[in-house]
């Protein structure tokens, strides 16, 4: 066991890597500079100025000295500086890191709960006419974009009904009921965009534990149905749900960034996009990275939490 902890985490560890110099790369090779764009169509602007101001942020040294500084800098918790308005990117994360938390964890507890009953509902009849309407709902909200998912919200519940506000974001902290009602909308969004995924996942899952022997004996001992589905095929069904849960973890974090935008929430996803008109390295590189390990070490959580419940997963690791 310890064994393979030690691998998931050198894994872990090798990919954040990997992802860190991906992402320093990739963003020097698109088109554009933070100097050139932090300066805009300012008059009198010569080229010694440029190269003064690119001295001044690190941008004339060489590109690896320029990535090891970055990475020594996340050692001591320094991100370094927004190329755009010379802000710590610390503090910049920190400001907006609380948003973005809130938003992904609604959004996630709503996709379980939308996505567990459903699949429940449709494995008691495979192909019935009822597991048809929900798989061809949950294939259609796969294949539709977040924001589109956020404006059809907009325009019924804010715009048509004015039940509920279609931008803005107010702090946890100042005003709970105000917080949580901006949040419904965005936090729909995600849902609906997320569920059908895990959804799909668990409904397959349930499926296959429903014709399992041990529910057949249930059933034979006289066991009501909904004692059957629940206490013993839902559960069951729920541990291969986790690696699914894992990757919905990841997707939803990769949503924040358009849904944030849309409604207007100063979170880690809005801070990205403004970064990239920006052509804002500093910001932009950290961003990704630290969206990038919170799916990474949750991953490694969910394998960990997988391997801990699951016992034939452990019966397997000891008889190999």
């Amino acid at each position: 066991m310890a064994l393979s902890l030690l691998r998931r985490v050198a894994i872990s560890i090798a990919m954040l890597i990997a992802t860190s110099i991906l992402v320093f790369v990739v963003l020097r090779l698109l088109p554009g500079d933070p100097v050139i764009t932090r300066l805009g169509s300012t008059p009198g602007v010569d080229a010694e100025t440029i190269k003064r101001l690119r001295e001044e942020a690190g941008l004339d040294a060489p590109i690896i000295e320029q990535y090891l500084r970055w990475m020594g800098g996340i050692f001591t918790g320094d991100f370094g500086q927004s190329y755009f308005n010379q802000f710590s990117v610390t503090e910049l994360i920190a400001q907006r890191f609380p948003a973005t938390v809130e938003l992904t964890l609604i959004g996630i507890v709503l996709a379980i709960i939308i996505a567990v009953p459903t699949a429940v509902i449709a494995s008691l009849r495979p192909l019935g006419a009822v597991d048809r309407i929900l798989t061809a709902i949950s294939t259609a909200g796969m294949a539709l974009p977040q924001f589109l998912i956020g404006i059809v919200l907009i325009v019924v519940f804010a715009v048509q009904l004015r039940i509920l506000p279609a931008r803005g974001f107010t702090p946890l902290a100042d005003d709970p009921a105000s917080n949580l009602v901006r949040m419904i909308l965005p936090s729909l969004t995600l849902a609906f965009a997320a569920a059908p995924l895990l959804m799909r996942f668990l409904r397959a899952s349930m499926i296959e534990v429903l014709d399992a022997p041990y529910i057949r004996t249930a059933k034979g001992k006289g066991q009501s149905g909904s004692g059957v589905v629940l206490g013993h095929a839902l559960r069951n069904a729920l541990i291969p749900g986790l690696t699914m849960l894992g990757l919905i973890v990841g997707y939803t974090l990769g949503g924040v960034v358009i849904v944030e935008y849309v409604f207007g929430i100063p979170g880690l996803g809005s801070l990205a996009i403004d970064a990239v008109f920006k052509r804002d390295y500093a910001v932009l590189q950290s961003v990704v990275l630290l969206i990038s390990a919170l799916f990474i070490l949750t991953t490694l959580v969910v394998d960990l939490l997988y391997g801990v419940l699951d016992p034939r997963l452990r019966t397997r690791r000891i008889h190999g």
